[in-house]
């Protein structure tokens, strides 16, 4: 059975006792949640014995099984959690598909996916895997938020702490400034509570005094300079990441990297006569990238107000520029590794990429002492 978050939120006395029970997607301040609600109404604590947590990248089958023939020390319930459960070896999860079925009634495996995207490949949990566990046991699905959900929440985290978060505030948070993870969500609403401290609101112009813009949203500013072909402008928000916000060189070529791939599938689809909120036939999804954390219509279905930012920067852009932009962020990464040229501050070279990138500069600027003299 796949029960989502909201509908076991509002079930009363949940146990999932005598079940295989599997916590899946992305968002993990909402699982952390609820394995709490199910250690609870199982009458367990963290530390009790009954409560035992395993992780998924040394779990065996055979292990897993014996464990759960045996019952708690003194009676009662026995929760076994694996977290990673995705990164239990592939062989492992097979046989344990062909060994899922009832438990002892005061036995539950509780297994936990780490969906976050993180700098790794990941793979998903076995399919066979996941099928038995629905088809006997019980799915909890956890998806990302949009934006809209995640501004809801964080309102009534607000209230919770006798404020009141207004709309464009929670909204704010939830798309330029700390994103759509519940985690991150709470903890900016606690520290905006007592930045306000007597106040019982809490505005717009709170947010935008004590929380940090998020990257995403300092890279999309960026490129937006980019494509107005305006350097001075670029440099400065690229030096103000660098200098003020002391972000990670190697970060920010990253996200610029995965916005370009965004456009440059954005323009294509444009071009097949895509809109927003929009299917497309079979052979142009076909000319999408397979991952999900790179295919621009997966990213687009996960955040909504994504689509249209990008489809003004794809307009902004030619084929030639685009090829052109990605040619100059192979070799500025290339540069950075040390594998080629002879930069070796990884600031100076994102400076050069984004003077390329402005100026369509002839290819390369990576063997100084040209580059230095460019910028002076």
């Amino acid at each position: 059975m796949k029960l989502p978050y909201r509908d076991f939120a509002k079930a009363k006395d949940f146990t999932c006792l005598g079940l295989w029970c599997l916590l899946a997607g992305p968002e993990q301040h909402l699982k952390r949640e609820a394995l709490s609600r199910i250690r609870d109404e199982a009458g367990a604590s963290a530390d009790d014995p009954a409560w035992e947590v395993l992780d998924g990248p040394g779990v065996s089958a055979r292990d897993l099984l014996n464990r759960c023939q045996t019952g708690a020390l003194f009676g009662g319930a026995r929760l076994i959690v694996v977290q990673a459960a995705d990164r239990i070896p592939v062989p492992e999860q097979e046989k344990l598909a062909k060994a899922v079925g009832p438990l002892p009634a005061g036995v539950a495996v509780l297994l936990v996916t780490g969906d976050a995207p993180d700098r790794g490949r990941r793979r998903p949990l076995a399919a066979p895997l996941r099928r038995a566990i629905g088809k006997s046991g019980l799915v909890l699905e956890f998806p990302a938020p949009s934006v809209s959900e995640a501004a809801a929440w964080a309102v009534a985290q607000a209230q919770a702490r006798g404020k009141k978060l207004e709309p464009a505030a929670a909204r704010k948070l939830a798309e330029q400034k700390v994103g759509t993870g519940l985690a991150e969500m709470e903890s900016e609403v606690e520290k905006l509570s007592l930045f306000v401290g007597a106040a019982p609101a809490i505005t717009s112009a709170d947010v935008e005094e004590v929380t940090t813009q998020l990257l995403e949203e300092g890279v999309f500013r960026l490129l937006d300079a980019v494509g107005r072909r305006s350097a001075s402008r670029a440099v400065s928000l690229l030096r103000g990441l660098l200098a003020e916000r002391r972000e990670d060189p190697v970060r920010i070529l990253g996200l610029l990297a995965h916005s370009f791939r965004l456009i440059w599938q954005t323009k294509l689809l444009r071009e097949r006569g895509w809109r927003p909120n929009q299917e497309v036939d079979e052979e142009t999804e076909r000319l999408l990238p397979l991952d999900p954390r790179k295919n621009a219509l997966a990213q687009f279905s996960r955040l909504p107000w994504l689509a249209g930012r990008t489809v003004r920067q794809a307009a902004a852009f030619s084929w030639d520029q685009l090829t052109r932009a990605l040619q100059a962020l192979l070799s500025c990464d290339l540069t950075i590794k040390g594998i080629q040229g002879k930069i070796t501050d990884p600031a100076f070279a994102l400076e050069l990429l984004v003077l390329q990138l402005c100026a369509d500069l002839a290819l390369p600027l990576w063997d100084a002492p040209a580059g230095e003299k460019l910028l002076g």
